[in-house]
């Protein structure tokens, strides 16, 4: 099994938005990052989706706003993780 770090409350069913020539997301070594919206983090963080815009409005974490719709890429997701000593 290779060096994999394994996040707890992963979403395996995180969304990969692309528009066409536009791609939103960014390059994370040859992957594409995935990109989490509300659902999703309400499962990782197990809080709920109030709770998630109170966080936005505290600057506690940051959303992307795309289409009308808010996501958060797994390098802000990993960025927010480790920020927090490694606790979601």
């Amino acid at each position: 099994m290779k060096n994999e770090t394994v996040f707890h409350g992963y979403a395996p069913n995180a969304s990969v938005i692309s528009s066409g020539s536009c791609q939103v997301t960014e390059k994370l070594g040859k992957d594409t990052s995935i990109l989490y919206d509300l659902v999703d983090l309400e499962k990782i963080f197990k809080v709920t989706k109030r709770t998630l815009f109170n966080w936005r409005a505290k600057g506690i974490i940051s959303l992307i706003d795309f289409g009308g719709r808010l996501y958060m890429t797994h390098a802000m997701l990993v960025a927010h993780i480790e920020a927090r000593g490694g606790m979601v």
